[in-house]
């Protein structure tokens, strides 16, 4: 049987971006200035998918044009986060999206994306944090539309856009990629794809923990940063194929308001460097915590939380005013229909929580952006270490201006027959199920599962509970998910994919027995020094799954001597 027998589409291009969202499309766009055929394979449409969705309202992550500058930032982040936090895997991503932060400007600007203010020059703003060196700045931006843009941009280099169709698996070919299985939400059609090289758009996913909205029976799917749509289905399916995940068992946390949907949590941290205040419920200012801080405030008896901007000048209030505009303009009408007033309400914080997989988590790749399978590339702000639009449209634009070599490169491959036709089997079978599973009724109860025993406070017995417990879902009820039409099908696969990389946080999440930073172990309250300069990676081979510490990667001897 041929491949176009057991497919409805097969397409045979240079590169396959899977992902269209900033760095996806940047990576498309770029490559195909090339001269490359590019395929760009989107579950939306390009136009309004991925994290900068709603719209973007600035661009973080801007040094001066000096290595040295640049040198003493990463190797201060390189300090803290490998004694405090989840320690980059390779420090020279970071180092190599820093030095290049005015080219991704000017690359962004070309592509038709506006980077300047209404007085037609740079509106530059001090970094909302402490900066170390005094000279890092964030700029702001009218980003309502950089989706359509950047969209635009695509579709104006003749990249081959396949839009409303959901990534299945990836194709391999001894221990190579070489493209992968979509299936069309609208029509059912299944699509073969065939690539020199394939580079998969990871932004952050935060689906296997509850979404923030008080009222989630209407907005289920309110993520703060994270849209409803991204489901970890690249870093999935990159670890099915048997490419190495890392820094998956530390995870990510964050506060959330009450009713996010009324101001964003980011207005309260983003004001041109003056940050919120921060009072218990006795109206008694504190310091904006962290994770363990919450919790000794908690058994204290201070919480809940308030956040409050009143403090801002006038003219910070409205620059924070254009910036709702910009970024999350539906909280506008919201917040007058309730009764808020930015300016002067107090917002009740949620406690401290986590948000899955946040910066250092994901695919683990080299300086390159190279996964540990050849011919797979991995970007995004996760996949970046950046967690922002710096390190979504730096990595994008890397990939795509470098991919040329790797696609002249490839040898000649063939598809094995078998594993597409278990990849159609696999995206197929809900719609023959009748009385089965409901997706939807799945991912809540995996939701709950990762909030009660892989919350912010774990111990040992949880998480082996919470094993337990997934494992039952993936044996027992994964099989008998059930799709009536082609669109269920996308949430089908969503689900098997967030239950997925659920396993693989709880797995790493026993192995790091542990406190350190926001990742607080109970039955483990102290530091493990060994780990200092640890990641952990995760992969699975033959059915097997193998786990490993291995030390992050420093900088090069060219960096670390004050760049070039």
């Amino acid at each position: 049987m041929s491949i176009q027998r057991i497919a409805d589409t097969v397409v045979n291009t240079d590169v396959l971006v899977v992902g269209g969202g900033l760095a996806g499309c940047c990576a498309a766009a770029k490559a195909a200035e090339h001269g490359l055929n590019v395929t760009l394979l989107e579950k939306a449409v390009p136009e309004r998918s991925g994290d900068a969705a709603q719209g973007i309202d600035h661009f973080e992550g801007f040094f001066p044009r000096d290595g040295a500058t640049t040198l003493k930032v990463v190797q201060f982040e390189e300090w803290k986060l490998g004694r405090y936090g989840a320690r980059f895997p390779n420090l020279n991503l970071k180092y190599k999206i820093y030095e290049n932060c005015f080219w991704i400007l000017e690359e962004l600007e070309r592509f038709g994306v506006p980077m300047k203010w209404d007085d037609g020059d740079y509106l530059w703003m001090t970094f909302p944090v402490p900066t170390w060196t005094g000279e890092r700045v964030s700029l702001r931006v009218h980003w309502q539309n950089v989706k359509p843009r950047l969209a635009e941009a695509v579709k104006k280099r003749k990249v081959n856009v396949i839009e409303r169709s959901t990534l299945v698996d990836l194709l391999t070919d001894n221990g190579r990629v070489i493209g992968a299985t979509a299936v069309n939400s609208r029509t059912g059609q299944f699509i073969v794809i065939k690539a020199k090289a394939t580079i998969l758009g990871t932004g952050r996913f935060n689906r296997s923990y509850d979404a923030e909205s008080s009222a989630p029976w209407k907005y289920k799917m309110n993520y703060h940063f994270f849209p409803g749509s991204i489901s970890g289905d690249g870093m999935a399916a990159a670890y099915r194929a048997g490419a190495d995940l890392v820094g998956m068992d530390m995870g990510g946390w964050m506060f959330r308001m009450h009713d996010e949907k009324t101001i964003s949590y980011g207005n309260f941290t983003v004001n041109d460097g003056i940050p919120m205040h921060t009072y218990s419920w006795t109206g008694k200012e504190t310091l904006n915590p962290n994770a363990a801080r919450y919790l000794e405030l908690e058994r204290e008896g201070l919480t809940p939380l308030y956040h409050n901007l009143s403090h801002l000048p006038d003219d910070f209030q409205k620059r924070m005013e254009v910036a709702y505009v910009d970024e999350r303009m539906v909280s506008f009408p919201i917040a007058e229909e309730r009764g808020f007033n930015p300016r002067t309400h107090f917002y009740l914080m949620m406690p401290i929580r986590p948000t899955g997989f946040y910066r250092t988590c994901g695919v683990n790749i080299d300086e390159d952006f190279q996964s540990s399978l050849k011919g797979l590339f991995a970007i995004g702000g996760t996949c970046a270490n950046m967690g922002s639009v710096t390190g979504a449209c730096g990595s994008g634009l890397l990939v795509g201006d470098n991919i040329p070599k790797f696609v002249n490169e490839a040898p000649e491959s063939s598809i094995d027959e078998d594993q597409v036709e278990n990849q159609k089997r696999i995206a197929l079978a809900p719609a023959s199920e009748k009385d089965g599973t409901e997706y939807l009724e799945l991912e809540a109860t995996i939701r709950q599962l990762n909030a009660r025993f892989a919350g912010i406070e774990k111990n040992e017995g949880g998480l082996r509970e919470g094993l337990r417990r997934l494992e039952t879902l993936q044996r027992v009820f994964l099989p008998r998910l059930m799709a009536r039409t082609p669109h269920y099908l996308v949430g089908c696969l969503e689900v098997r994919n967030i239950l997925e990389l659920s396993r693989i946080h709880m797995q790493g999440a026993l192995l790091r027995r542990e406190t350190r930073g926001n990742f607080l172990r109970l039955d483990c309250p102290g530091l493990d020094e060994k780990l200092d300069n640890k990641c952990l990676i995760q992969r699975q081979k033959n059915g097997q799954i193998f786990t490993e510490y291995i030390d992050a990667i420093g900088l090069k001897p060219e960096y670390s001597k004050g760049g070039k």
